[in-house]
This record gives C-alpha cells, structure tokens and sequence, in this order.
C-alpha cells in the first residue's frame, strides 16, 4: 500500500510537471503555426452591397483552402486611379493583389495598360504553366485574345469571365408596362405602334399625377446600349454601331430610320436633353418613386433598374424587335466581355501566394460562390426536370437570391471568375418575374432570331455590310439633325 501510494504521489508529480510543458509545447506549435502563415493583403473596390470584406463566406473559404492569412484594404471610392498608381509606387509589401469589379467604366483599361507598360504590374507568362487554372481557362475561354493584345500578348491580369448569353443582347427596349395596361395600350410591334404609344405617354398623364412630367423615351450618350436611335434605326437598315456597319445598298432605308429619330425628336418623345443625361441621371430618373419614364434601352435591365428595386424591375417589360415600314427587324449581338478580375503589383511582397489566391478563386467552386453564395444554402444543384430561364435542363437552382441584396456571401462581381456556359445558362427560374437573370434571358429568347450572323461583318441571311459613317458617341442628336434629312 505504501509503495503504492509513493508512486501514485510520483505519478502526480511527474504529471504536475509533464502537463505544462506539453500544453506548452502546443501552445509554441499553434503560435508557431500561426506565425508561419503568409498574410497577404488585397485591394478591394467599395461595394455597396458587400457588408464586410474580412468576414465574408468567400473570404473565410479562401482562407481554408490556401492557409493564408488574408486581410483586406478598400480602394477609396471616387479615387480609384489615383490610389492605383500611388500604391503600384509606394514601397513593397503594401499590397499584394488587386481585385477589380466587372464595371467597364470602373477604371480606364488604357489605365491599366500604362501601368503594365511602366512595369507597375507583375508579369504572370511565367505563372501561368499549362498545369494551372487560368492557362486552362486562357485557351478555352473566347474573347480573351482581345483583352490580352492590349498589353502585346503578355498577360498582366486574371480574367473575370462569364461565357453565359444572358448579356448578348446589345440593345433591349423595356417599356412601362403599367402605362401600357392603364392607357389600354399593346406592347408596340411596328414603329408606327411605337409612336403611337410615345404620343399617348406623353399626352395622357400615365403616372396619374396631374403633371405633364412624363419622358415618353429616355436616351444618353455615354454607350451605345443607352443610345435608343441605335434600337429604332434597326427597324429600318441593320446597323451596328460597334462595328459601324449597315447592310449594303440600304443607305436609303437608313436616312428613313434617321428621319424616324428625327420626328421622334420634333415631338418632344425622345427629348434632345436625354443625350446631356449622364448614366447616373438615367438610372435616377428611371428608378424614381414617381414613375416618370416610358421606355428606355439598355443591354440588361440591371444596368438601368437596380436590382434591388423589384417594383421597378415588375414595370418594365422588354419589347421584341421592332418591324420598320420595309419589314426589317434587326437585333445586334455582342460578344461575352472579358473582364480584369485581378492583378499582381510588381512591388508585391507575396506575389507567388497572391497568384495562388487568384488561381482557386478561377476554380469551378471558388467561380460557383462567386456567381451564388454558399451551396446548399444560397444555391444547389438541380434535380431532374428543372429547366433553366433558356428553357434547357437546369444545373444551378438558386434558394436565396443574392443579386442587389446587402450581403455577405461573395464579392457581387468582383475579382477572377470563370463560369463556362453550360452553368452560366443552366440556372433554373424559380417563378419570380423580378429576377434579372430571368427577364434577361427572357429578352435574349426574343431577340436571338433577329440576331446578325457569327461575328463577321454580315447582315441576317449573309447579306454585306458596308460602313454606316456612324458618329462618335455623344454626337447622334447633332448626326440625325444637320444630315441634310429633310
């Protein structure tokens, strides 16, 4: 018994001892652990609709899969060239990656283009080995060689890409609805319909308060999708504005068209101060309480309607090509853009890991929760018999739409990503009219058979195209006016 309880109190000795210094021992190996985790830091834009950047779902996720210990510092809004090139010339280490939204007018690309020219930006040829994601996604992904011959087919970024046809429409005309239904109006067919609608927009008072404040057809200069003769003149003689082509020998057709944007003009249904709105006005005047707009063209009702505004999204309705006086009906498709998700600065401390980072973030999960939040919460894959909003079996089911919400999911359009079509057209409707995917797939179901042949300069049924001698931006009104259109 003695001898027992000797080496039962050794026994509690040794472990008095032996205790701390294993916990010890874990507690170096977890600091230790902690400190030999690389911490990169990214520049983000402000997003409006992202709530923290640091707590985000995607944020932690990326955190599991590199081990990386990543924070983030905010591009300042309004300043985003100059906090660019102040932070591509400041000491090393400040920043390891930038992450861009898909905005075409976030940043000027001849921005960027100067920068990779002063050797501001990292060089990733060398990366990109044909074992990694983003070769794979180079030699797949169509619309990349464009992008990529800015900067003499060296590549200075990681793409954001969306392969989908949901924004290959150049140009959609959404009308009120509500106006519609309250004058006991059809959706307009002809450009003869469409002008009778414009007249009664404007001499009826569809908003119904008392005021003669109704713009019948906004318009605005700044692109070619918000400029709405280009959608008009397609009813009379294909043009595209982006490749400033018509069809061959119907230069007459188009002066017709021209004449047509002109009457429109003289009545007041498309006001020549619609061309001196800027974007911002546009999207303000047509998303104000007060209804106050008819009709508008854009290449995806999101870029005019915020998202978030599902009575404004419920009034606008999109309208099919218009039939000119001849029986031409046009439609003008796009290509997919290509955008700069990401780069490295050539100061960058950790560019190794912060290509990692941007590699997983072009992987087929990291794009998923880019483009739907968490699986099985936010999005899940579709059973058999759902269709998708092209009516095609479904492969993405969405549970909780994230689009123009405040959320903390993902980076709502920000950095690399890449969705290959059969996703991208593959997500199901789930019954809600309000969802832009939906209304915008809608509209590409209407407007595709209208649509010019391949990307060559060739009208429908193969006919030739020749320069049209289209204006440069901003100068239509002044085109259409001082043409010698009598």
């Amino acid at each position: 018994m003695k001898e027992n309880k000797y080496l039962k109190k050794t026994g509690l000795i040794t472990a008095a001892v032996l205790i701390p210094v294993i916990l010890s021992g874990f507690l170096f190996v977890m600091l230790r652990s902690e400190e030999s985790a690389v911490r990169i830091t990214v520049a983000v834009p402000h997003n409006e609709y992202v709530r923290n950047f640091d707590t985000n779902y995607y944020s932690n996720w990326l955190r599991q899969k590199t081990g990386y210990d990543i924070e983030f510092t905010t591009i300042s809004d309004g300043y985003e060239e100059e906090y660019l090139s102040t932070m591509l010339r400041a000491g090393e280490g400040r920043v390891d990656a930038v992450l861009l939204p898909d905005e075409k007018h976030y940043t000027d690309r001849d921005i960027i283009v100067s920068f990779a020219q002063d050797g501001l930006i990292e060089d990733l040829t060398g990366y990109a080995t044909s074992e990694t994601r983003i070769r794979q996604v180079l030699d797949e992904a169509e619309g990349i060689e464009k992008l990529n011959g800015d900067f003499d087919g060296r590549l200075f970024f990681v793409p954001r890409i969306d392969t989908g046809k949901k924004r290959s429409n150049m140009q959609v005309l959404w009308i009120n609805v509500g106006w519609l239904k309250k004058l006991s109006m059809q959706v307009p067919e002809t450009t003869e319909d469409l002008m009778e609608v414009l007249r009664a927009f404007k001499d009826t008072d569809p908003n119904g308060n008392g005021r003669n404040d109704e713009i019948p057809l906004i318009s605005n200069s700044s692109d070619d999708p918000y400029r709405s003769c280009y959608f008009l003149l397609n009813a009379f003689s294909y043009v595209d504005p982006a490749g400033d082509h018509i069809i061959e020998d119907r230069e007459e057709a188009f002066e017709d068209g021209l004449k047509y944007c002109r009457k429109l003009y003289e009545e007041g249904l498309l006001s020549g101060l619609c061309n001196e709105y800027s974007l911002k006005q546009v999207r303000e005047l047509v998303n104000a309480p007060d209804d106050l707009v008819g009709a508008f063209t854009s290449r995806s009702i999101a870029d005019i309607v915020y998202p978030n505004c599902e009575d404004v999204l419920a009034r606008y309705i999109q309208v099919p090509p218009l039939k000119g006086p001849n029986g031409e009906q046009h439609a003008v498709a796009v290509e997919n853009d290509v955008f700069i998700g990401g780069f490295i600065p050539a100061n960058a401390k950790h560019k190794k890991e912060a290509f990692n980072l941007m590699e997983i973030m072009l992987s087929e999960e990291g794009s998923l929760i880019s483009c739907f939040g968490e699986e099985n919460t936010d999005w899940r894959a579709s059973v058999n018999g759902e269709l998708s909003g092209y009516g095609t079996k479904a492969r993405i089911t969405t549970l909780n739409y994230l689009t123009g919400k405040i959320q903390n999911k993902n980076y709502m359009g920000t950095g690399p990503m890449y969705l290959p079509q059969d996703y991208s057209d593959a997500v199901s409707w789930n019954g809600g009219n309000n969802i832009v995917e939906y209304l915008d797939a809608r509209a590409v179901r209407t407007y595709e058979q209208f649509f010019r042949v391949g990307n060559k300069p060739e009208g429908p049924d193969g006919r030739k195209t020749t320069s049209a001698g289209l204006p440069e931006a901003g100068d239509l009104e002044t085109y259409i006016f001082h043409n010698n259109i009598k």
